[in-house]
């Protein structure tokens, strides 16, 4: 038996489809995994103790609220200047065009 009657049958299989990395939610999966893995490592982990830790985070969760209230509230009042402005712009092309 020579080397291509051997290996004639494995030639002659389909080839099967691999692929070539993982894919996005794979690796997205994993990485939430490894952060929450981190998380409850850190809050183990910690000098501090339970109250302490527990007021941190609610201080920090605090903080963060409190920044996106302020953040929305500085886009709202943008958002209504932008809007008062262009109703003012065509308040004034609507009186110019009755005019003439």
């Amino acid at each position: 038996m020579n080397e291509y009657e051997r290996y004639g049958e494995y030639s002659q299989q389909q080839p099967r489809e691999t692929s070539s990395g993982t894919s996005v939610g794979t690796a997205i999966t994993f990485l939430l995994i490894g952060v929450g893995v981190g998380a409850a490592a850190a809050l183990l982990l910690t000098p501090m103790s339970g109250s302490e830790l527990r007021g941190s985070i609610s201080r920090g969760y605090r903080s963060t609220l409190d920044g996106i209230s302020q953040g929305t509230q500085r886009l709202r009042e943008h958002g209504s200047n932008l809007l008062g402005i262009k109703r003012w712009r065509s308040n004034r092309e609507e009186e110019r065009y009755k005019q003439g």
